[in-house]
This record gives C-alpha cells, structure tokens and sequence, in this order.
C-alpha cells in the first residue's frame, strides 16, 4: 500500500486541490472515482514531465522509470545524452504517462505500489531526493519486529521508550479557533526500519512525524515536522517512572492555523486497545456541546477538558515596551 505520509502529502497539495476546486470535483478522496484519478494523473504527469527534462538523471538512473520501459525509450527516441533526454521531453505535446489514473485508484483502495510509481508521487512532491528512503518507510505502522530490549543502567532512553511507550494513542486537544470543538487525532509511537524509534499523527488533516522523541528525567519531549508545510509542533508529556501509561497528560506548542501567532495548547494522550490502521488513522472533531452519543472515552476526556479553565494560551505580536505599558495601566 502506499505509505501514509506520501498520500497524506498528495491529498493535501495545494496545486492538486485549487484544480480539483475549479473543476467542481470536491476534496473528499475516499468518493472519488477513477474519473477523478485520470484527471489527477494528467496534472502530476505534466509535471513529472517538466522535471524529467530538467533533471534527465531521474530517467538515467531508472528512478521514475523501470529499468525495460527506459531502455526501450532510448532505443526508440535514440536519446543517447542528456541533452537529447531534454530536448524530447521539451517538445513533446503531451506529457509522459508516468503513473496513471488506473494505478493511482488502486492505490487508494489498498494497491500494492510499486517503488518506481511512488518516486514519481515524491518527485511531483518535490521532495529532495535524500528523503525519498524516509519517506516511502513512513507507514502508518512500521511492523517492525525487533527483540524488546533488555535495560539496563546503561540502557538508553531510546530504549526506554521502545519498552514502555510503544503503541496507538489519541490525542486530544481543544482547537484553537472559536468553534469551541475537541479533536481528537490518531498518534502513533513506533519503530521504524532502521530501530529507531518515532512519532506520527495528523493535525487538521496534515500529517507530522517525529523528527525527535526522548526521554529525560520522566519527561517525554516529541518533536513533530509537518509533512507538507513548513511547519513544526512540540509536544510534552508528563510520564515520570511510569511503566504501563494509559492516559498522558502534556502540552504542545505550535502555531493557529488562521493567525500563524505562537499557541500553547493543553494535551492528552490515551492509550488505545486497538492499533490503527488504514482506515482508522483519522481525525475527528466532537463539539464542546455535542448531544451525540460518544464512547465511555470520549466521554470521560471531554468532561476533563470543560472542568479545565484554560485549555489555550495564545500570544501576540511584538511590540514596544511603552505598548506593553500602556495595556497594563
């Protein structure tokens, strides 16, 4: 299946979304059918197109193309330089089907995809080509099996976590414009291929990933990087020599979403029965006031946040100290 954290990115491109707008076909990827795929496929290719001409070495190096159909454009086209991969690509009228709208639709209904396929996805992405490895291992669950470290004094913190810390969470937090709604998101704490051990979750429907998590005198510290944006989230959560968390009390940092000022928001993590998957590494809202029927959990974690008098702290902008004063007075 294709990794979460390249679909994530796809579903949430800019580019892909104003064309899906202007052409009235809505932002809902889970209804669109392979009509929709063609059409997205055409966008992507055209692009992929113009950076195949721009960067030959994407061909040259059987990166967005299997190693028979790029010698049977070679024999065929006699592109026998660079030069002549460029000059192709240039004048062609319509853009090389690198990846169709046929195999984007499987891949959103749990196809199997083809490492050649999704280099094409992260290169459209315009994701530097040192990340495409990282990228294609961020699964919404690595399955990793690795052997449950035996700790010691001189056990790592690292190890500590992959002990005690590992598992499907939700995260709930009060959201931070006027609506008044608790989110509750999908977080994940994981090991990836190469043992380490990260974060990922969703935030208004962008994904993050860890870029650290470690533990320090019972505090968990999760560095998080929006996926798509330039963006960036800290969360802290109180743990002390806990064994067997379930529920995990914190803060984050981050940025509102309408503003883009400095907020902190208040945090909780509880420990989920059941791992994520596909389908249900989701978010979702539930109003302060809400008269639907939530689970015993829900339930629980909303009561705590309305008996909470601040759940977010907002900031700013800078000013002069005279500014300050005058607000004061």
């Amino acid at each position: 299946m294709i990794p979460q954290r390249i679909k994530h990115a796809v579903e949430a491109s800019p580019e892909l979304n104003e064309q899906l707008l202007a052409a009235g076909m809505g932002l809902d990827w889970k209804k669109f059918n392979r009509t929709v795929f063609d059409f997205l496929a055409r966008r992507i290719n055209r692009k992929v197109t113009q950076l195949a001409a721009a960067q030959p070495a994407l061909l040259t190096e059987k990166l967005i193309l299997g190693k028979d159909q790029f010698q049977h454009l070679i024999a065929d086209q006699h592109l026998n330089t660079d030069e002549a991969i460029t000059h192709y690509f240039l004048t062609q009228k319509r853009p090389f089907i690198w990846i169709s709208g046929k195999t984007l639709h499987s891949y959103w209904n749990k196809g199997k995809a083809k490492e050649t396929k999704l280099n094409v996805l992260l290169a459209y992405l315009d994701v530097p080509f040192m990340d495409w490895d990282d990228w294609k291992s961020a699964v919404v669950s690595a399955g990793i099996k690795f052997s449950q470290p035996k700790l010691t004094r001189k056990s790592s913190n690292q190890d500590l976590i992959k002990k005690y810390f590992l598992g499907s969470y939700a995260l709930y937090y009060q959201k931070s414009d006027s609506s008044k709604n608790l989110v509750k998101a999908p977080f994940l704490i994981d090991v990836d291929e190469r043992g380490q051990a990260y974060a990922q979750t969703l935030t208004e429907g962008h994904p993050y990933r860890s870029s650290l998590i470690e533990l320090r005198d019972g505090i968990l510290y999760i560095h998080c990087e929006n996926q798509v944006f330039d963006e960036k989230e800290n969360h802290i959560f109180n743990v002390g020599n806990e064994t067997n968390p379930e529920v995990l009390f914190g803060v984050s940092n981050t940025i509102s979403v309408k503003k883009k000022m400095a907020i902190g928001i208040r945090n909780l993590l509880v420990k989920q029965k059941q791992a994520f998957t596909e389908e249900t590494f989701l978010e979702k809202e539930i109003p302060f006031d809400s008269t639907t029927k939530l689970s015993r959990e829900e339930t629980i974690v909303l009561k705590h946040f309305l008996m909470q008098p601040v759940n977010l702290i907002n900031s700013q902008h800078c000013c002069p100290l005279s500014v300050l004063e005058s607000k004061v007075k």
